[in-house]
């Protein structure tokens, strides 16, 4: 598996009831980062997961803290390390 940084756009809301003018001028798309093992992709959507335990120790490999990232949100998509 690679450990890659993938950095992605995500929504944003803003605190609640405001004037419309305000929300147009302060609302915004989310840029975010997540670092965690490319598990699986496909043309929609790429799987990381952050947490690996049990490999070294001869069982069966176990992740945590999975998450899908729409492919259509991926910014750039860096490779950390290939194991």
């Amino acid at each position: 598996m690679k450990l890659v940084l993938i950095e992605w756009v995500d929504s944003n809301s803003g605190l609640g009831w405001q004037p419309l003018s305000q929300l147009r001028d302060e609302t915004a798309l989310m840029i975010c980062r997540s670092v965690g093992w490319l598990l699986s992709e496909t043309k929609d959507y790429k799987v990381i997961v952050p947490h690996i335990s049990g490999e070294k120790n001869n069982f069966v490999p176990y992740g945590c803290g999975d998450m899908a990232i729409p492919t259509k949100s991926i910014l750039r998509l860096t490779v950390l390390r290939k194991v």
